[in-house]
């Protein structure tokens, strides 16, 4: 039994229609508090039973009726996954990539895309903080207990937004029995990565006070040659730490005190590439200005993993953290859990995106944000017969963002009625929102028996959210290629250089303020200790907000409205043979109101992104995922997500590039599409993996283990305007991890390859501005191969 109990360490165990860890990891169940593992049933063996608190109590994986999965810490660690793009890559119906303003995140095809106004559909929590915004969490994953990630609304038990779905984050905390800690160190050779990360812990008076240090360093040397200046890019250095201290008082209660620091110095961070060039007809008549310039330089233009740009791109993520928590257990009394958190973060991108070695395009974007929160939760005492949770939650938010576009290339357009402009050039757009948000809400949640085999949970939250910014735009002089600081135009060439850019110059005061109900229900029927089957219906909501590039000045475009779903799911976990198989599927639709879409809009001299409300989309599907214990040594696990997105109505979507040149040479003013029966970004038909895990014994004290996996998914667009230049085909990844150790895992060393294939994926792409057919894309990191070794004490 040694050696399954060890192989079971590396395997995928399943919760509702949950999905595989990126290799065998450990999986189990839940976003919030505790996770356990037991040490199976007595009865049978096989697969051992997680006990979760999803639903903010203790719960077996089984009754948690949420398409949701686990990855630990230590799996993490094993396959070199430092973040969350990193995992979604091995996660069926979950996108994470890089884009301009703010990332890409999409689950089961739902996302917000690419506006640095917006709050994520899919939230991010780190130990029940809320992360809204898409680089909030880009720093490493650090000494994590585990990550999970569920899928669809969370309307009750978590604080904000979550329509899409969440992702997780539970920090390890320290141990008030025993000192323990561990270390691991690797180096990746394909992108020159050393990294070290590092944990210890324990008490300082025994089952009274506790405390734990983590951090962890690496520096990504980069993975695309920038052939102008002879570097791979991106250049990303990341050094993070964190103490947590735990201290127990009286019978039943803990307090815990975390704080937090991370910096992340960059260079081409977003190193995007030119492709199409020269574009096909009827572009190709007039290749000017970046792919003019590609082809009069002999550049190279295809995609894969080179590119040309100038030098100077940068970027910087600064982040920091402190939590405090209160709580009283619920075993002889009610529960009680208060938690105060004080995060700020800034985020800072200097980009060259032209995609040549020439000043024709480029960005800059600042976003800094200040957030407290609060969250009070009650829950009934354990032996009470009916479990009640209710409490309320408080955010209060301010965010700084300023996005500058420059437009060097413009200038040899300042002749005839332009020529007044010519003396400010390079001309620039600059933008700005500073924004203040409060939120509240109350929730609560009751599940009742009836009978040993049947359950019945209802909820409720209410949410207010107002928002008050004020943004504004002018036109400007960049001081130097990024446009890093910029002299407003005198206010009689403002209307002048409008008519170019796009920017009206304004300043505009914007006030959103929304209210909701969100009721829940779900059943439960468990026939047997080793069958759960169950229902639900949920209703999710997302505020609306304020756009933070808008240009015209015109207050109703300033403001957009909330977004909502109704979401039905049904779902069945079963053990079988004796606990050696686990089968888990799940049937889901979610119909979504208003859903906030932001659209990319290119015009023959500016480039700009909007916010709209589209009338609705459908995602429907099918997750499943099984794990079978073959033998003690063996394991096979397999997921598999098919998914049918579509938007429901979308008359006003953004053009593609060939769309926009044929109302041009229509004369028409504007231009759009309807995408109305079309899918979103990020919505394969098809996602999922296969996994197998070995493990034997060499000699007495040693054993050799190899998790192998293959991600796969099918095509998808990457932008919303689904221009077919840039649509990412389907694709298969391989993965192979082979380690040796000693049996308690005390140390070990390992080869780690993911993508052996060196699969080249899409990760985002835009039009290039005054280059019409052609594009820039940036590829997600490809093969890497790694080895590690680590040591653990206890």
């Amino acid at each position: 039994m040694r050696l399954r109990a060890t192989l079971l360490y590396t395997t995928a165990i399943f919760g509702a229609a949950s999905v595989a860890a990126p290799s065998l990891a450990q999986v189990a169940d839940d976003p919030a508090v505790d996770a356990e593992q037991t040490d199976g049933d007595e009865r049978s063996g096989g697969i051992p039973t997680i006990v979760v608190t999803a639903q903010k109590r203790e719960q077996s994986v089984q009754d948690v009726p949420i398409s949701l999965q686990v990855v630990t810490g230590e799996s993490l660690q094993n396959m070199q996954i430092a973040g969350v793009e990193d995992l979604a890559g091995s996660l069926p119906n979950v996108f994470v990539t890089k884009d301009t303003v703010s990332s890409n995140v999409y689950i089961r095809g739902v996302g917000s895309g690419s506006n640095a106004g917006f709050e994520q559909a899919v939230a991010t929590f780190v130990d029940g903080v809320y992360h809204g915004r898409s680089r909030y969490t880009q720093s490493a994953f650090v000494d994590v207990e585990r990550v999970e990630v569920l899928r669809g609304p969370q309307s009750i038990y978590f604080g904000n937004n979550a329509i899409g779905g969440a992702f997780s984050v539970v920090t390890r905390t320290p141990s008030l029995s025993n000192w323990e800690g561990s270390i691991q160190a690797s180096y990746e050779f394909e992108g020159n990565e050393p990294a070290v990360e590092a944990g210890v812990g324990g008490p300082l008076i025994e089952d009274k006070l506790g405390i734990r240090v983590a951090g962890r360093y690496s520096d990504l040397d980069g993975f695309i040659t920038n052939g102008v200046i002879g570097q791979d890019n991106p250049n990303v250095e990341d050094k993070f730490i964190r103490g947590t201290m735990v201290a127990e008082f009286g019978d039943a209660w803990q307090a815990t005190f975390k704080a937090e620091y991370g910096k992340q110095d960059s260079i081409a961070p977003l190193a995007v590439q030119l492709t199409n060039c020269p574009p096909e007809p009827p572009f190709n008549a007039a290749a000017t200005f970046s792919c003019g310039f590609a082809l009069a330089t002999g550049q190279e233009t295809e995609l894969d993993y080179n590119r040309s740009a100038n030098p100077g791109e940068f970027g910087d993520i600064e982040a920091q953290e402190y939590v405090f928590t209160l709580e009283k257990d619920n075993l002889n009394g009610p529960g009680i859990v208060f938690q105060a958190a004080i995060s700020k973060y800034d985020f800072f991108l200097a980009a060259d995106t032209d995609g040549v070695a020439a000043d024709f395009f480029s960005f800059n974007t600042f976003e800094s944000v200040n957030q407290k929160t609060l969250e009070t939760r009650f829950t009934s005492p354990r032996d009470f017969p009916v479990e009640v949770i209710f409490g309320g939650y408080y955010l209060d938010t301010g965010t700084t963002i300023n996005t500058t576009l420059n437009f060097p290339f413009a200038t040899v357009l300042l002749a005839g009625p332009l020529a007044p402009l010519a003396p400010f050039a390079p001309l620039a757009g600059d933008i700005s929102l500073d924004q203040q948000e409060e939120a509240m809400s109350l929730f609560g949640s009751v599940t009742v028996p009836l009978g040993e085999t049947f359950s019945v949970t209802g909820g409720l939250r209410y949410t207010h959210s107002r928002k008050q910014g004020l943004q504004s735009a002018t036109n400007a002089t960049a001081n130097d290629p990024f446009g890093l600081t910029v002299t407003p135009l005198p206010a009689a060439l403002q209307p002048v250089a409008a008519f170019l850019t796009g920017f009206n110059t304004h300043t505009t005061l914007g006030i959103v303020e929304d209210d909701a109900f969100l009721p829940s229900v779900s059943v439960q029927f468990e026939p047997t200790d080793d069958l759960t089957l169950y229902a639900k219906f949920s209703e999710g909501f997302k505020a609306g907000g304020l756009d933070a590039v808008e240009l015209t000045g015109i207050a109703d475009r300033l403001t957009f409205e909330p977004e909502t779903v109704d979401s039905y799911e049904i779902g069945l976990k079963a053990f079988l043979f004796d606990r050696n198989l686990s089968f888990n599927i799940a049937a889901f639709r979610s119909d979504y109101s208003d859903l906030q879409q932001s659209v990319a809009q290119f015009t023959a001299t500016s480039a700009f992104i909007t916010i709209a409300n589209v009338g609705g989309l459908r995602t429907q599907g099918i997750e499943t995922g099984l794990v079978w214990q073959i033998t003690d040594n063996l394991q096979f696990g397999a997921d598999v997500a098919y998914l049918d997105a579509a938007y429901q109505d979308y008359a006003n979507a953004g053009c593609t590039a060939l769309q926009a040149l044929q109302a041009q040479n229509a004369g028409q003013v504007g231009c759009s599409q309807n995408l109305t029966g079309e899918a979103p970004p990020f919505a394969p038909s098809y996602s999922g993996n296969i996994r197998l895990g070995y493990e034997t014994p060499i000699g007495d004290s040693l054993k050799l283990t190899v998790d192998g996996a293959m991600n796969f998914s099918g095509g998808y667009h990457v932008i919303a305007d689904r221009d077919p230049n840039t649509f990412q085909s389907a694709w298969e990844k391989f993965d192979l991890r082979v380690g040796i150790g000693d049996y308690d895992d005390r140390w070990g060393v390992a080869f780690v390859g993911r993508n052996l294939g060196n699969t080249l994926v899409v990760g985002s792409a835009n039009d290039v501005v005054a280059s019409a057919g052609s594009y820039t894309q940036q590829v997600q990191r490809g093969r890497t191969l790694a080895i590690q070794a680590n040591f653990k004490f206890k």
